[in-house]
């Protein structure tokens, strides 16, 4: 599972081969949670974060969806996919 990037406590990970809809899993403090990459929504009944670190999180998104969907089709491919920088 690639880090893609790291702020605040937060990392965001890419799954290699993973199931669509397009996603990226958030670790924080223990807490794990899957977030749709096109609509910044949660996936299902995934937790959600803490709101100060979903508003990072949804900044840093707004910043980097292109970059999100370009690392998503490299795993889907099997590529590590590049490092995406950080919020702060």
């Amino acid at each position: 599972m690639p880090k893609i990037s790291e702020f605040g406590g937060i990392s965001i990970h890419l799954y290699y081969n993973d199931h669509d809809p397009p996603h990226f899993h958030v670790i924080y403090s223990g807490l794990m949670t899957r977030i749709e990459i096109i609509t910044g929504e949660y996936i299902r009944e995934d937790d959600p974060l803490p709101r100060t670190k979903e508003k990072d999180v949804m900044k840093w998104l707004d910043i980097h969806k292109d970059d999100m969907i370009k690392a998503w089709d490299e795993c889907r491919c099997k590529i590590a996919p590049r490092k995406i920088p950080p919020l702060y």
